[in-house]
């Protein structure tokens, strides 16, 4: 597919007839001017020391090998995926908010990674819901040391107890084979701090919500939210849609689109004494990863994002199913991702498709690749061509895992799965494998079987006859990385459009907040 450099993949771009390319410099000169005015240079320096102490940091992951990072486009860019982890920590709270025992780090009930596309101008904030199901990954946790165990079919908000943000982060990568590049956890205290310091946002609901869980009481139509207000908005749960925190997402994709839009208004970063507030409620108020752990990282960390407007920002979430048959009663009341068509979200997320109908950003092929135009005249007559593989949703796969290491056949099922194979984990083999193999039975499976080897980057020599059904069984050996050439990224196929089922919105929507609440929710 060409590449549309600098085409956003969020929307297509508005004719703009005033674009300042002054305001590329205005806003580091305003904060230069403002840093002056603190006290000129020396007072510059302790403000920047001040504010670097404010910041606190972990380091990435939690001992788990991430997932391979996006495809380069042309001009060398790759896209980068940011975790926000928002937790019901209630430090500083003072004891508001119940759950007073509740002052360390949290769950993580809110994980939101921000896919910024190559061209650092359009972006998508994929939501993953905090009661999801799915399989917990080993994480050690920084501070202790001690390793907590993979487990399975547990709530995904379980992760940050396990080994801070670094299990997020893995745990979150395991789910949407996205690499997660850097990390920012938020709590309680920092909602509110935010939302004061931009002079509050304005929301719109669609009807009167009066939640006595969250506190949050407004009428219908416009309001204006300070601190406190902004923080039962995003906490809101039980009174909007199906009172879970499915529905919350509502709530939190039209606050964080409402601070958005503050945020980017010219008179917001371009005045220091506007700017100053938010830049001391930001450090004061969040844990980054150790790479971007300094004001002056975070201020690189922003220039990359500086350009991204409201229009561009796609917020999406995958379809769940809920989970009322489940044989553990305490797990009736969660959900799990439905697939394949979660799966194939992450997919176009993870190819730098996009969401909103605007041009894709996915890479064209590198330099040097052969055309698929018709040969030369003098070139040899080509072989007939092979029988095209059988749709992907007609293959039945199954992996084992060959190895042992806890959670490598899931991750090969889940890259198959996001392009639509209905793939399946067996058991471990008995004694340890050294070379992958992909095993096919009847003839007409062996153009599956190939394809199946590239998707997750085996050779062709993996591939053999083996049996007569009419699945395809996938062994996974010593040699298998995951994440290798083809898996899920690069020539292997992504899904051609967003599953009908997956929610999404841009950042500029408007809409009224808060719909009215349907189905039925046991608590």
């Amino acid at each position: 597919m060409a590449v549309h450099a600098p085409a956003r993949p969020g929307h297509r771009r508005k004719p703009v007839a005033e674009r300042p390319a002054r305001r590329r410099w205005l806003r580091p000169v305003a904060l230069a001017t403002g840093l002056t005015l603190v006290g000129g240079c020396a007072g510059a320096y302790l403000y920047i020391r001040h504010l670097d102490a404010n910041i606190q940091h972990a380091p990435l992951g939690a001992g788990n090998a991430p997932p391979p990072g996006g495809a380069a486009d042309e001009h060398g860019r790759t896209a980068m995926n940011i975790l926000i982890i928002g937790t019901d920590s209630r430090k500083d709270l003072g004891g508001a908010y119940g759950d007073q025992q509740n002052v360390g780090q949290g769950n993580n009930d809110v994980n939101l990674v921000l896919h910024v596309y190559p061209d650092r101008r359009s972006a998508v904030a994929l939501d993953l819901p905090r009661d999801t199901l799915i399989d917990l990954p080993a994480c050690k946790d920084p501070q202790s040391g001690r390793t907590a165990p993979a487990v399975k079919h547990r709530p995904l908000n379980e992760a940050m107890g396990r080994g801070g943000p670094g299990c997020v982060q893995d745990t979150v990568q395991s789910v949407t084979n996205l690499k997660i590049d850097h990390f920012a956890v938020v709590n309680f205290q920092g909602v509110k701090d935010l939302t004061d310091a931009v002079d509050g946002v304005d929301v719109t609901l669609c009807r009167p919500i009066k939640d006595s869980d969250s506190h949050l009481d407004l009428p219908a139509g416009r309001s204006h939210l300070s601190g406190e207000q902004g923080l039962q908005f995003v906490r809101t749960r039980h009174a909007v849609q199906d009172g879970t925190a499915v529905g919350r997402f509502s709530m939190q994709r039209d606050f964080l689109s409402a601070l958005l839009r503050k945020l980017t208004d010219r008179g917001t970063l371009l005045d220091p004494t506007k700017a100053f507030p938010v830049i001391e409620a930001a450090t004061r108020s969040i844990t980054v990863d150790d790479a971007i752990a300094g004001t002056t990282k975070l201020v690189g960390l922003a220039s990359e994002l500086k350009n991204i407007k409201p229009a561009e920002v796609a917020f999406a979430q995958p379809p769940v199913e809920y989970t009322g048959d489940d044989p553990d009663r305490d797990l009736r009341q969660k959900d799990r991702l439905a697939q394949p068509a979660a799966d194939q979200l992450f997919a176009l997320i993870r190819a730098d498709k996009s969401l909103t109908g605007g041009p894709d950003q996915a890479p064209e092929p590198a330099a040097g690749t052969p055309a698929t135009t018709a040969p030369a005249a003098s070139a040899p007559a080509a072989a007939p061509p092979a029988d095209p593989p059988a749709a992907p949703s007609t293959v039945t796969v199954n992996v084992v895992n060959g190895v042992g290491t806890p959670g490598l056949a899931t991750s090969a099922q889940k890259t198959l799965a996001g392009l639509g194979y209905p793939a399946a984990v067996g058991h471990n083999t008995a004694q340890p494998v050294a070379a992958s193999t992909v095993r096919y039975g009847q003839a007409d499976r062996k153009g599956a079987a190939e394809a199946v080897a590239k998707a997750l980057g085996l050779p062709e020599s993996a591939v053999a006859a083996e049996g007569g059904g009419r699945s395809v069984l996938v062994t996974l050996g010593a040699d298998y990385r995951a994440g290798a050439p083809g898996a899920g990224a690069g020539p292997a196929p992504v899904p051609s459009a967003v599953p009908s089922d997956a929610s999404v919105h841009t950042g500029d929507e408007t809409a009224c907040s808060g719909g009215a609440k349907f189905g039925t929710f046991v608590r």
